[in-house]
Order: structure tokens, then C-alpha cells, then sequence
């Protein structure tokens, strides 16, 4: 079906000024359409509106060239429109929104992280808002393209797309629980070292960690984290940009906030910047609360501190603190002994007032695992309910970052030109 079919022209006719546009720069190509895919969450401006959930429900056409899914018959060269119908719903039942223009907005960028798809339309309903009079639904229709999504991803605050003179230090937190954790946290350090942007990369421990659950959430494999520091003169954004690359490149879907993952990077600290952009907050706004970034942070670099309090002492005090199964100092190189037992935590350094139940006691489970550590299954409590999130906290962005600063975006200078954007390309894929 082509946008010149008669249902295609009744969907695109509704949005004023941009109809023809549109048609004509998307001419030629298919569509798919999912309808009534429904999901619960708290968006809305008034009080009540924000202490449950209610009701949405988003119909979505999506514009793409299948031909050549159609010569291959393989589901590699097409849209998954189940991947995004797990975004959508992802979206809705995640981070709250005021208005339904900006949720429906969220849903088009976060569908648009497709790259095989040139546009789509979101058409939003929200049958249960409260209004004073008799209704049956209200909805908004938008329609987005890449343009639109090349624009989101340019537009950051300009000391997030400024490249320093000299080489900084950043510090990047990576886990995995799905697949292959170790082969593929190994496999990013190499992409980092081999990467030319990289002056130095320093790297911690691995530490194997319980995962951090919502209430009633499902139980998940055990993590494996490890925190990573860098020195460039990359901007923070193009560094997220490299995170969100090397998440895709190993496979990570993200059908809902807190899921399992293959991998996941984060921005943790950046020298010298600060954010509270939606997309890039920095400090990150929950790193000094997790243990499983702090702990190996704190061995990485004892004498480190986040917004100016030590990082071994929150290590220590951190409320997932008893999560850290153990942690492995030679991981890169070398491969556990699957008949040993889980060995003793060496001690971080911390006021002689901390608890004993610091992360570094010894966790006494039953059920030992093929590495000789205590099984996953052990320690968390069992339920099937998938759970559902709100999150009001400002988060780190997950679209995907396909943005390279142009001269116009920082002040100009022989130096920052010096540095061409970099094309994350040329970072080692997965082995197969």
C-alpha cells in the first residue's frame, strides 16, 4: 500500500499545512498501521490526575520501503512492529507527562529511533479525561518525520555539544543480565580501547550483582557491572551518542522501563559538565544511590567523588549495598573456575560508623551456579506480573543519538574543529 491509496490520503489529509508535503518527499513508499494498542499510565495536568493511572490507547501508521524485506522474506530488512508496540507502550507507562502533545510526541521519537522508517502518524486517546461534560474520547494526531527526529536529537543545550580543548575524564557505567554478560561487557571495553576518540580508558572490577526490582516485578537474571572511565575532547552528547550505539549494536530492545537488557550504558559524571536536560542529566541523577555503579567505581578510583561527596562512602551506604554477590578483578583476562566458591569482597574504605551490612559482607545463599556463585533464583522473590513504571524523576534519555554537532552548535575555535565527529561505525561489532 502506497501513500497515494485512498485509506493513506484520509489519514495524511487531517494534518493541516503539511499534507502535501509530506506526500510528496514520502511518495512511493508502504505503510503499516497498528491500531488500539492500549497500555495504562499518569499523564495530565490536573492533581487528580497524578496519583493512578488511566487509560490510553494509540493507533500508529508507519511509513517504510519494504521492498526489500518483500525480495528477502526476512524480518532483518523490515519494521518489527511488535519492537513498536513494546516502545509505545513502554512510553505511555513510563515517565509522566502534562500534556497529551508532548506524550504523543515521546511515542513518534521513540518509534522514529527506527531508522528504516521516514514517518509516522500518532493518534493518541485519552477516553477517560476529565472534563465536566458527556464525551467519548479525545485524541491528537501527529505526524512525524526524520526531519523532525534529526531535529530533536541536534537540539541540546550547548555546553552538552561542546568539546573541551584538552582531554576529560567521563565515566561510563556498563551492565548486561541477558545473553552473554560477560562476553559482551568484554567486547565493549575493547570497542572503547580501539576506538581513536580515546586517549585513555581505565577500567574496574566486575562486580556480579542482584538486580535492583520494582515491587511484584518478575525475577530477572543476575547483572554484571562495571564502570569504565575515559578521557576525549567528545562532547557529553556525542558520548551518549557512542552509549546508545554500542547498546544497539549488541541487541538491547527496551519493551519496558527496568527490563532485562543485553546491554546497558550509561553517562554517568562528565568533567565540567552539568545537565538537567531531559535526554543527558548530569551527575546521573541516581548513580550515587546504586551500588553496583559505585562499588566498582570506588575500585577503580578510591579517591573519587560525585558532586563533591566521596564515592566510597556511598558505596558503602548504598540501600542495594547487600545486592554485590563478589567481585571479579581480573575479568578481562581471565575466566572463573566453575567448581570454585564465591570468594570474600576485599573491604572498601569507610567511616568506622558504617553498618555491617555493608556491600562488602559476605552473601550466605544456598544454590550454587555453574561459576560457583549463589543462584539468582535464591535471592529473589518470585512473581509474574510484569510490572508498571512511573517514573516522575528526570531520566536519562533512550532515544537513540544520531547526531553529529555541526560548526554552528559551540563557539568556533581552531581546537574543537581539530576533532572530527566520530563515526561509531568504526567501533568493533559483536562477534558472531
Amino acid at each position: 500500500m502506497t501513500l497515494h491509496d485512498a485509506s493513506m490520503s484520509n489519514s495524511l489529509g487531517g494534518i493541516s499545512g503539511r499534507s502535501v508535503d509530506v506526500v510528496d518527499r514520502l511518495d512511493g513508499l508502504d505503510s503499516i498501521t497498528l491500531r488500539g494498542i492500549f497500555a495504562r499510565g499518569i499523564h495530565g495536568v490536573l492533581e487528580s490526575e497524578h496519583h493512578a493511572p488511566q487509560d490510553f490507547s494509540v493507533d500508529l501508521t508507519l511509513w517504510f520501503d519494504s521492498r526489500r524485506a518483500a525480495s528477502s522474506d526476512d524480518v532483518a530488512h523490515t519494521v518489527d512492529y511488535s519492537v513498536v508496540a513494546e516502545k509505545i507502550v513502554a512510553v505511555i507507562e513510563g515517565k509522566s507527562a502534562s500534556l497529551i502533545e508532548r506524550l504523543a510526541t515521546h511515542i513518534a521519537m521513540s518509534v522514529l529511533e527506527d531508522s528504516l522508517i521516514a514517518a509516522v502518524q500518532v493518534t493518541l486517546h485519552k477516553p477517560h479525561a476529565c472534563m465536566d461534560v458527556q464525551f467519548e474520547d479525545v485524541a491528537i494526531s501527529i505526524l512525524r518525520t526524520r526531519e523532525d527526529f534529526a531535529a530533536h536529537l541536534a537540539d541540546f543545550p550547548a555546553n552538552l555539544t561542546l568539546r573541551p580543548e584538552q582531554a576529560r575524564p567521563a565515566v561510563l557505567a556498563l551492565g548486561a543480565n541477558l545473553g552473554n554478560p560477560l562476553g559482551t561487557l568484554r567486547e565493549v571495553v575493547a570497542a572503547l580501547q580501539s576506538a581513536p576518540e580515546f586517549e585513555r580508558v581505565e577500567v574496574s572490577p566486575l562486580a556480579r550483582t542482584r538486580p535492583v526490582l520494582q515491587p511484584g516485578a518478575a525475577p530477572q537474571p543476575d547483572y554484571y557491572n562495571a564502570v569504565v572511565r575515559v578521557w576525549s575532547r567528545l562532547s557529553a552528547a556525542e558520548l551518549l551518542d557512542l552509549a546508545h550505539h554500542l547498546e544497539d549494536t549488541h541487541g538491547r530492545e527496551r519493551p519496558y522501563h527496568w527490563a532485562a537488557r543485553t546491554l546497558d550504558v550509561d553517562v554517568i559524571d562528565v568533567e565540567g559538565v552539568t545537565s538537567e536536560d531531559s535526554r543527558l542529566v548530569l551527575p546521573h541523577p541516581r548513580a550515587a544511590t546504586r551500588a553496583f555503579v559505585l562499588v566498582p567505581w570506588s575500585r577503580l578510583d578510591p579517591h573519587a567523588t560525585l558532586e563533591g561527596r566521596s564515592v566510597s562512602k556511598l558505596a558503602a551506604w548504598a540501600q542495594d549495598a547487600n545486592g554485590i554477590v563478589n567481585l571479579w578483578t581480573d575479568w578481562l583476562a581471565t575466566d572463573p573456575e566453575p567448581e570454585q566458591t564465591a570468594p570474600n569482597l576485599p573491604s572498601v574504605p569507610v567511616s568506622p560508623a558504617a553498618p555491617d551490612d555493608s556491600p562488602l559482607a559476605e552473601t550466605q545463599v544456598g544454590d550454587y551456579d555453574a561459576f560457583g556463585l549463589p543462584s539468582w533464583q535464591a535471592a529473589l522473590p518470585q512473581a509474574e506480573a510484569r510490572p508498571r513504571v512511573v517514573d516522575n524523576d528526570t531520566e536519562i534519555d533512550i532515544i537513540r543519538q544520531d547526531y553529529s554537532p555541526s560548526a554552528g552548535d559551540s563557539p568556533s575555535s581552531s581546537s574543537q574543529s581539530e576533532l572530527p565527529a566520530p563515526q561509531w561505525q568504526r567501533v568493533r561489532t559483536r562477534r558472531h
